[in-house]
């Protein structure tokens, strides 16, 4: 049930949160039309990618990243992406409180392989990081959790996530535009001169460098669509040399401008 500014009272939440969720919650079906998400699923999956932005990145894992022992770019797509799914699960679950609280334990597991790392686990990728990694996860959890008890709002942890999907993950895996990065990945490599490319010759060298994992581009695509974890590590840091970095194809001006 959505209440307005006169019974906040009434709202089982922190106070200073109502009017950030209230102003989220007035663009919400705005920002939803915007990045054409539409239906439940379409939703939970952007939720997810919120989840795993707010929890996961843009804190001490960025630092990890950036070590000499952490997760290479390669780790970082395919972990995100693995996350997804422990996320749409844990916003699924029957109780969401009970969900959050699964996917921190999972987040924190120090035993568990990461994706794209050939079985290096969080102790060794995040040696010298845990504690501030263990910190933060635990404080965007608790955060997340004390956002439930909100009425102000009819779903407080979908306007919250899907505004930070929309803001910090578009183009991620689980958001509505992520079939359409997958088709130009596919038509940059069936086009090596395609204008999109950096380069003369940028496209060119990715298919010269494409690893003999890559059973046709039909196959790569639909991986990458669905489950770009289960990619063999080559291949993930194959296409974070040529093609998953940052602002180039398929996410750059350059690609815009070619069509």
């Amino acid at each position: 049930m959505r209440c307005d500014r006169q019974v906040d009272v009434a709202c089982g939440g922190e106070p200073r949160n109502c009017e950030l969720l209230r102003a989220l919650d007035a663009r919400h079906l705005v920002q939803r039309d915007d990045v054409g998400m539409a239906g439940v699923t379409a939703i939970v999956n952007a939720m997810a990618v919120g989840l795993v932005i707010e929890v996961w990145r843009n804190g001490p894992v960025e630092d990890m990243h950036s070590s000499t022992r952490g997760p290479s770019d390669a780790a970082m797509f395919a972990e995100s992406t693995d996350l997804h799914q422990h996320a749409v699960a844990a916003l699924t679950a029957d109780d969401r409180i009970n969900g959050l609280l699964d996917f921190e334990r999972h987040v924190l597991d120090r035993t568990r392989p990461w994706a794209g790392t050939r079985g290096r686990s969080l102790s060794e990728l995040g040696r010298g990081f845990l504690g501030q990694y263990g910190k933060h996860v635990k404080d965007r959890i608790n955060s997340l959790m004390a956002l439930e008890e909100h009425s102000c709002v009819h779903d407080p942890l979908e306007v919250y996530l899907v505004s930070r999907a929309r803001t910090f993950g578009r183009d991620h895996k689980g958001m509505p535009n992520w079939p359409t990065i997958v088709a130009r990945v596919g038509l940059l490599l069936e086009n090596p001169t395609h204008p999109a490319w950096y380069g003369d010759d940028r496209g060119a060298q990715a298919v010269a460098d494409m690893p003999s994992a890559v059973q046709s581009i039909e196959q790569l695509t639909n991986a990458l669509l669905i489950n770009p974890f289960t990619l063999q590590v080559e291949v993930l840091e194959w296409l974070s040399r040529h093609l998953l970095f940052c602002a180039g194809p398929p996410y750059g001006p350059k690609w815009d401008a070619a069509n």
